[in-house]
């Protein structure tokens, strides 16, 4: 697989459609879909018709993005029986990028046999673009083309579960999970807000800022690049069952964190969230 040739194309697109349009979108460039806060606009739309073919290119194989998969809900099901395909999630953090905040990102998955094997996310106003993978190191390239590899933190001493600072979306929790989970911020040292862009979460994460991250909803373009990038740092990334995640198979919740804390963290998260 061609890692900067995807990288690549992320910045083109980034630089042709998406970043002109940051801060100048029109109110006939911006519209809903599930609700009032699920917002898709001309740049999501743009710049997905244009990565496709791009991706395509480079490995010809089935392309799963957000908004191809708003006007197709059966696309998705390819991650789970194609050799290999792709995920695009063209701007993630819709509602940050249309109100002007830079909390936004452009994702790119490729997935092989149903795991998340390599993954992007690229920053379009920082410059950054982090990579990694199956047999990858994760690495931070900048817009000037410097590239910093990121420590892996496999051999980390383990801390106990009050040390740990993480991240919860419990907007799609069940309300007696919801509930029970504000308590979790009693368990661990602190509980942060969503940034509302799954792209800038595993950037917390991998920067160090967050310790674990708890998500309830995974749709694969949200998810399937910070999972192949979080493993390949040394992070387990698994349904609180204990299942590994799989871009295929959506909706359930899944925990990341450091792979010697992962199961402490997990059993106090589903003393809090009780039956799932």
């Amino acid at each position: 697989m061609n890692s900067e040739a995807v990288g690549q194309a992320m910045r083109d697109v980034a630089d042709d459609l998406i970043r002109p349009r940051f801060r100048t979108l029109a109110d006939g460039d911006v519209d809903t879909k599930s609700g009032p806060d699920d917002l898709v606009t001309i740049a999501d739309v743009e710049a997905e018709r244009a990565l496709t073919p791009l991706l395509a290119a480079i490995a010809d194989q089935p392309v799963v993005g957000e908004e191809a998969s708003e006007a197709d809900p059966s696309l998705p099901d390819v991650l789970g029986t194609a050799s290999a395909a792709w995920t695009v999630d063209p701007v993630d953090g819709t509602w940050n990028f249309a109100h002007g905040s830079i909390d936004y990102a452009v994702m790119v998955a490729h997935v092989e046999g149903g795991d998340a094997h390599s993954g992007w996310i690229l920053h379009p106003e920082t410059g950054n673009l982090l990579y990694g993978g199956v047999d990858a190191a994760v690495t931070v390239t900048d817009d000037s083309g410097m590239v910093r590899t990121v420590d892996s933190v496999a051999s980390a001493p383990v801390r106990p579960v009050s040390d740990l600072r993480g991240m919860a979306v419990l907007k799609f929790a069940p309300d007696s999970a919801a509930h029970g989970l504000v308590g979790l911020a009693e368990d661990v040292a602190e509980v942060t807000p969503p940034r509302m862009c799954a792209g800038w979460d595993y950037w917390d994460i991998i920067d160090g800022g967050l310790d674990f991250l708890l998500y309830f909803r995974a749709k694969p373009w949200d998810h399937a690049p910070g999972a192949a990038i979080c493993r390949a740092a040394g992070y387990a990334v698994r349904h609180l069952d204990g299942a590994e995640y799989r871009p295929g198979d959506p909706g359930r919740p899944f925990l990341v964190a450091r792979e010697g804390e992962w199961d402490a963290l997990a059993e106090a998260i589903r003393a809090r969230a009780g039956e799932l």
